[in-house]
């Protein structure tokens, strides 16, 4: 029963927003009716039978699938969205000072302050070095910038300037150096870490030039609230109409995560609202009161078939401050799609075969996952450095 009224509510929401639509607004295409052959080929899945008289194995299936894609809690072990744009470079050791001593062991950081850069950004390079435990001086021999196309360095390459600053080496990279590459741009450091003896090591970066830039934010927010999900609409100026992808994270007033939402579809050209939904069994399961806040909100146009696949907005530091709402408020109801019906179909079938279904492990009552682990899969176990930045 708590599984129809959700596709209800599904469908409810659906017919809510086509209704709501502004004239000229940039919102999600809608695909043209299916022909009658069509409809008659693509059957719609069976309906869900009562929880009660599914197999376990089918219940604790969609038990773990109770989220939309679109939309989940959010916890500390979800590094990748609550910094998006983070670099994941470690420190590294450098082969040919491998050996049984680990206090003999060089090791380096070579790193960027990000990976996506837009428009007329500076990227921050850092190159720094350990002998074990301790600092080293590293000297950089040469260093290059080089933007690169599908098949590689395309030519057209900047020398790096690094200089002293602190206990590191840096350099600036302003990408007005590149005002029509759009795509990965190699950088590359050849240094000594003792007399005669020298390492190269490289990183990329991504830039996306000014008149690659899809679309921009405007800075207009408007919020709706039903049981089945908390909208956010984010005001946005589309240059170019196409297929995008926007991100954000829902926060608490310590600025602890709640939840995360996204979008996929089609945009028109002009100035309009991306919808952001969070469902509403999220926010309920979750349980952390609002007001929330709407942060990290980034986006892209895909380009299909073509390199780069990507036209990125600028990184964007708008946020919205929801009202107040009750987490009770919002429906517990799961989330129902064709995807589910056709997999809870699929599952059924298997079982009448006599093929065994795997039950997924569900965590316990109240459970949310921790942080990730660290990596283990360093060459050499090197000795923690300090880092001024921690």
């Amino acid at each position: 029963m708590g599984l129809a009224v959700a596709l209800l509510g599904v469908i409810a929401g659906l017919a809510f927003w086509r209704g709501g639509r502004e004239e000229g607004a940039a919102t999600v295409g809608e695909p043209p009716p299916p022909t009658p052959d069509a409809a008659a080929v693509a059957m719609p899945p069976p309906p869900l039978p009562p929880a009660n008289e599914l197999p376990e194995p089918v219940r604790r299936w969609l038990d773990a699938n109770a989220y939309p894609p679109t939309s989940g809690p959010l916890t500390a072990a979800h590094e990748d969205l609550l910094r998006p744009n983070r670099r994941h470079e470690r420190r590294r050791p450098v082969p040919d000072s491998l050996s049984d001593d680990p206090e003999s062991v060089v090791s380096y950081l070579f790193t960027a302050d990000r990976f996506y850069y837009t428009g007329a950004d500076t990227v921050h390079a850092s190159l720094r070095g350990w002998r074990g435990a301790e600092t080293v001086a590293l000297r950089v021999l040469s260093a290059r910038a080089e933007p690169e196309g599908r098949g590689g360095v395309a030519g057209g390459g900047r020398e790096l300037g690094f200089v002293w600053e602190d206990d590191r080496l840096v350099a600036d990279l302003p990408l007005t150096r590149f005002p029509e590459h759009h795509g990965p741009i190699l950088l590359t450091v050849h240094f000594e870490y003792e007399p005669g003896r020298r390492h190269e090591a490289s990183i990329r970066v991504f830039n996306t030039p000014v008149r690659r830039i899809p679309a921009r934010l405007t800075g207009e927010f408007r919020e709706d609230v039903d049981p089945s999900r908390l909208r956010i609409e984010v005001g946005a100026e589309v240059d170019e109409a196409g297929f995008y992808r926007f991100d954000a994270n829902l926060r608490d007033a310590a600025g602890d995560p709640v939840a995360f939402t996204s979008f996929k579809g089609e945009l028109e050209r002009g100035r309009g609202f991306v919808p952001l939904e969070v469902f509403g069994k999220v926010l309920r399961d979750v349980g952390t009161p609002g007001p929330w806040t709407l942060s990290e909100i980034r986006g892209y146009r895909f380009l299909e078939a073509r390199y780069p696949d990507r036209e990125r907005l600028p990184d964007s530091d708008l946020t919205w401050r929801t009202g107040v709402h009750d987490p009770a408020r919002f429906s517990g109801d799961a989330s129902v799609s064709e995807h589910h019906l056709r997999m809870v179909q699929l599952m059924l079938e298997d079982l009448e075969r006599g093929i065994p279904l795997e039950a997924p492990s569900l965590p316990a009552p109240g459970e949310r996952p921790g942080p990730r682990p660290p990596d283990d899969d360093a060459e050499v176990a090197l000795p923690e450095a300090r880092d001024p930045e921690r």
